[in-house]
């Protein structure tokens, strides 16, 4: 049973995933050089909207790519012996559940990792650096692929490890699950002190005219100006960002220098408002919730798994709780992703709107919407997606959606007075 489930909801995945890119694909093909009826009192003068419009094509491209080579990956790994053979060697190594799952679980993220990598050094070097956005040199680009599949194999390992160890212990189930939580805060915790000064310099704000306003902002926020800190994002590419991280008092405001330093400070001190938006509408803990009820999903399953017998062996694997614990999460994702990818991303659109909201109230709509009409701008980010395309993989909302909102909340507030 377990084997046909799981080659059912993968190929399910696939096809799902494959048909929402060739439904992107063709929207894209479609608007060809002709602007919307209701973009075009949003665009700015001189906007390159063909530009924009193949810019989306050639990012499409590589995510269908990518997309592909991880389904791939999964199916020849659980049906051509690659996860077996994994098995067997971490096996061989350990016998503790703990160091077998934590070498297992290295493994296997690092060899994702590098069947991945021509696609985002294609994406990087070929598609970002035809268009002026890239930065990095290889060098630059090679560290931090490093940095990154070094952080993400340690944090399998020991997840997949911790999962192998508690597996059939008494008591392992509410280890388990209040183990993940604790996980999930001290990442959320540690990630703006420790993980983030790996890939970039970060410096407080120099003194000056968008210091004073954000001061300003700050005091009527309750938020600390020494939260705020520039990174070095100018590095790496031009794309101007800005993000919220940490929680209590290793919350951070992290602004790209490539925002800092060409935006007006009125739209910039925007963009600042709408990260404290987030803080300041529990939107942090609020996705820490939405993290950890997946996780704990995920546990419940595999402890059911377990309980059930023969769950490994069904693959073809050893019956040994690392075996166990990967091929669950490989079963449990391929459910999930399907499952809940919509709601995850639904949920994240209206966090946005939110945050949108309590910029607009701190410093005024039309400073909102000029960031954001900057921002798109400069990214080439004006570019619609199919709605069924959006409504399974958008975080935000387009750039439109925004901005009609925000004249939306600005005619009330007129026509309030």
């Amino acid at each position: 049973m377990w084997p046909l489930l799981f080659w059912l909801f993968l190929s399910a995945g696939a096809l799902v995933e494959t048909a929402l890119f060739l439904g992107q694909w063709g929207w894209l093909n479609r608007l060809g050089r002709n602007v919307p009826a209701e973009l075009a009192s949003l665009l700015p003068e001189g906007y390159g909207w063909w530009r924009g419009v193949t810019y989306a094509r050639e990012r499409l491209r590589v995510s269908l790519g990518l997309l592909l080579t991880r389904y791939a990956a999964v199916a020849l790994a659980v049906g051509a012996g690659g996860l077996k053979a994994a098995c067997r060697l971490a096996g061989a190594v350990s016998g503790s559940p703990f160091l077998a799952g934590f070498l297992l679980g290295a493994i296997l993220t690092t060899a994702f990792a590098l069947v991945e990598l021509p696609w985002g050094v294609y994406g990087t070097f070929g598609v970002e650096a035809r268009f002026g956005f890239n930065r990095s040199s290889p060098g630059l680009y090679l560290r931090d692929a490093f940095l990154k599949t070094a952080l993400s194999s340690g944090l399998a390992g020991f997840l997949l490890g911790g999962a192998s160890f508690l597996l059939g212990r008494p008591g392992g189930l509410p280890l388990a699950l209040s183990g993940t939580a604790v996980f999930d805060v001290a990442a959320a915790f540690l990630l703006p002190r420790l993980v983030l000064p790996l890939f970039f310099r970060l410096r407080p704000l120099e003194e000056g005219t968008l210091k004073s306003r954000l001061e300003s902002l700050f005091q009527r926020t309750g938020f600390s100006a020494s939260s705020l800190q520039i990174a070095d994002g100018s590095r790496r590419s031009t794309h101007g960002n800005a993000f919220f991280a940490g929680l209590g008092r290793s919350r951070r405001v992290i602004l790209f220098d490539t925002l800092a330093e060409r935006f007006p400070p009125g739209e910039a001190a925007a963009v600042v408002a709408h990260e404290i938006g987030h803080w300041k509408k529990r939107h942090v803990p609020a996705g820490l919730l939405h993290l950890f009820a997946l996780q704990a999903s995920l546990v419940l399953f595999a402890w059911f798994a377990w309980r059930a017998g023969g769950f490994s062996e069904s693959f073809g694997l050893p019956g040994r709780p690392e075996a166990f614990a990967v091929m669950a999460y490989l079963v449990w994702g391929a459910m999930a992703g399907l499952l809940f990818q919509p709601l995850l991303s639904s949920a994240s659109r209206c966090r946005e709107f939110e945050a949108d909201r309590y910029a607009a109230e701190q410093e005024g709509p039309d400073a909102m919407i000029g960031a954001l009409a900057r921002l798109a701008t400069d990214s080439l980010a004006w570019t619609p997606s199919e709605p069924r395309y959006a409504a399974w993989y958008s975080s935000h909302p387009s750039v439109a959606e925004r901005i009609l909102a925000l004249k939306d909340l600005k005619a009330a507030a007129l026509s309030g007075k």
